[in-house]
């Protein structure tokens, strides 16, 4: 499990002069009444707050207050794309800095879990069909890229969702040991994401030079955080590092020959776990 807090969200993806605005009164006046309006049950802030609302009846003054008075503590976007979202309980982190919120998850279970969150569940396979004329400001894929049989295809499937100005979010238990549970007779993806290295250093230098500018994104930042993962007989569960990556889209690729140097432990974003 993939573990964050809304603190360590807003060190990685809220710009400094967003974090020093008033986020509220920005979001409130942003929202035309229309879009008040869609927000009812639909809405990540109105379902959090379980506002009753009767279906096809405008909201009167006092409720369209109440609820542009719910305003995220932080904004990340108008629109949360998480891929491969499990139980929700990461999505849950970004989600309350976001308006809509879509999911992808393969595990029926999970799936069931999702949709009582009140996310929109798309098809795992199918979702960019789903969202066509759509465009979101964050997706995220977390912990997803290894278990993926077409690791790039996904990300080039993500470019064209990404806003212009959007951002992706990509963890990585590294070194990288890729194992696809689903689709794949031998476990390995048929699809090479193309990490060069046998270190962490070397591989996050090679997804920072290599890899995602070959797939039109730049390194924006990157830190570290902890994966619990499920254990065995000798251990309950095991601790394992989880390189986060925050990307942009880029028509260039990236022209430092070791971008690796620019991001040494002295000058790593420190967002500390907060189990």
């Amino acid at each position: 499990m993939f573990v964050w807090s809304q603190n360590q969200a807003k060190q990685l993806l809220v710009a400094k002069e967003d974090e020093e605005s008033d986020v509220g009164a920005r979001w409130k006046n942003e929202k035309t009444n229309d879009e008040l309006d869609g927000m009812k049950g639909a809405g990540t802030y109105y379902r959090e707050n379980e506002v009753p609302f009767e279906e096809g009846k405008p909201l009167d003054p006092d409720e369209r207050e109440r609820i542009s008075s719910q305003a995220p503590s932080y904004w990340v976007g108008e629109r949360l794309l998480d891929l491969g979202a499990g139980d929700g309980h990461v999505t849950q982190v970004l989600a309350s800095g976001a308006m809509y919120v879509d999911v992808t998850e393969a595990s029926p279970v999970m799936r069931r879990r999702l949709r009582d969150l009140g996310y929109r569940v798309l098809d795992t396979w199918k979702w960019m069909d789903e969202t066509e004329g759509i465009r979101y400001d964050v997706i995220t894929a977390l912990n997803l890229l290894d278990r993926c049989d077409t690791p790039r295809t996904l990300l080039r499937d993500i470019h064209k969702k990404l806003t212009d100005h959007g951002s992706l979010v990509i963890a990585l238990v590294l070194p990288f040991c890729p194992y696809v549970e689903t689709g794949s007779a031998d476990n390995l993806p048929s699809e090479n994401l193309g990490i060069s290295g046998s270190t962490t250093e070397e591989q996050v230098n090679s997804l920072a030079t290599e890899v995602f500018p070959s797939l039109g994104f730049k390194l924006v930042k990157w830190t570290r955080l902890p994966y619990l993962c499920e254990g065995d007989i000798d251990q309950a569960f095991y601790w394992l590092s989880d390189v986060v990556l925050v990307l942009q889209k880029s028509e260039n690729s990236l022209s430092s020959n070791n971008l690796y140097e620019r991001f040494t432990d002295d000058n790593l974003l420190d967002v500390k776990s907060e189990l």
